[in-house]
């Protein structure tokens, strides 16, 4: 477990950024951990099936196009080596692109270092290599949204569902909460009325939120069975997948303490408010899998896109100043089971 005891430590020492002296030190020693770590590293839980999946050149049209073109050159491993070098750089530019206009450039640096230690790389480029890079361009194209780039999110957004299919329903569950969000917050009308009428609307919402939720408590395993993801129902029976329940209640706990440091939604801070109002949601939508033991696998791979969603508001959060939510975040991270052990046991 010594790469393990490293991605931990990498975690607890990230409070030495609140020392402007010791910010060189975790930046060094960061990235040396980080080299350790991946030369190291031996291959663990899903790496050797996607090595596998290679002489299986249709499990996913852009994902397999990739192994195509590289496999007359390369070993199977060699293959998946370049693709989780390819994720690396896809990290990095997408989280970037959200953080680009931040002038101070040490803690862009310590921002990009959260984003290369969160769970959500490591996992991704470990384990859920489709889900994770799928989840990237997903992220790009809704920067592109917030940003009044309709035509060039969905031109973005176009690539993501060709590497995993699923990505398509997280794309539009967001642009509607995103759009209803500038609607009827960050654009509201200032005049009385319009108030009364948004305070109506807005308790219109809840009450369909709370009869939806029942409804999908009562409903949600038997909806499921009639959709394509009907192979996931049972399956952590047979794979021993921990309880999501056991892995919801932490990171249900982090939402919190993490929530309370940022404090109020700032219309001025558009894109972190909303990436803040997303990652809202997807904690009250992931509640309702914990009546469900039979949804386990599913709940796990929502949770897998909630962790690359939180990995953008860890670094968003550090640049605009959040720095207390921040070090919340990046030190649960330091327990975090599922990451550590996917680092293997060296």
């Amino acid at each position: 477990m010594i790469l393990g005891f490293l991605y931990s430590l990498q975690h607890l020492i990230s409070i030495l950024v609140y020392n402007k002296k010791f910010k060189f030190f975790f930046i060094v020693s960061s990235v040396a951990i980080f080299i350790i770590i991946y030369l190291l590293k031996p291959d663990t839980y899903d790496i050797p099936n996607y090595v596998a999946y290679v002489d299986y050149p249709y499990y996913e049209p852009l994902f397999s196009f990739l192994i195509i073109l590289l496999r007359p050159f390369l070993n199977n491993r060699n293959v998946i080596l370049v693709i989780q070098f390819l994720i690396g750089v896809l990290t990095y530019l997408s989280i970037r692109l959200y953080i680009k206009n931040s002038k101070n450039k040490v803690n862009k640096c310590i921002s990009l270092i959260f984003a290369f230690f969160s769970t959500a790389f490591t996992l991704g480029v470990n384990n859920g290599l489709r889900q994770y890079m799928a989840s990237l361009i997903v992220f790009i194209a809704i920067w592109f949204f917030l940003n009044n780039k309709i035509i060039y999110s969905l031109i973005t957004f176009a690539f993501a569902p060709f590497i995993h299919l699923s990505s398509s329903m997280f794309y539009f569950l967001i642009i509607f909460i995103i759009y209803f969000a500038k609607k009827k917050y960050f654009f509201e009308k200032k005049d009385p009325t319009s108030r009364l009428e948004l305070s109506l609307n807005i308790n219109l919402v809840k009450l369909l939120f709370l009869t939806i939720s029942i409804v999908l408590i009562i409903l949600l395993p038997i909806i499921i069975s009639y959709t394509p993801y009907s192979g996931y129902l049972n399956r952590n029976l047979t794979e021993g997948r921990v309880d999501f329940t056991i892995k919801y209640l932490p990171i249900l706990l982090i939402f919190l303490l993490s929530e309370y440091f940022f404090g109020k939604i700032k219309k001025e801070d558009y894109i972190f408010s909303q990436l803040r109002i997303v990652r809202t949601f997807f904690i009250i939508f992931m509640f309702m899998f914990i009546f469900f033991n039979s949804l386990n696998e599913m709940a796990s791979r929502i949770l897998g896109f909630y962790f690359t969603l939180e990995m953008f508001i860890l670094s968003l959060s550090y640049v605009k100043g959040y720095k207390k939510g921040a070090l919340i975040i990046n030190l649960s991270y330091a327990f975090a089971i599922n990451a550590i052990n996917v680092i293997g046991k060296i």
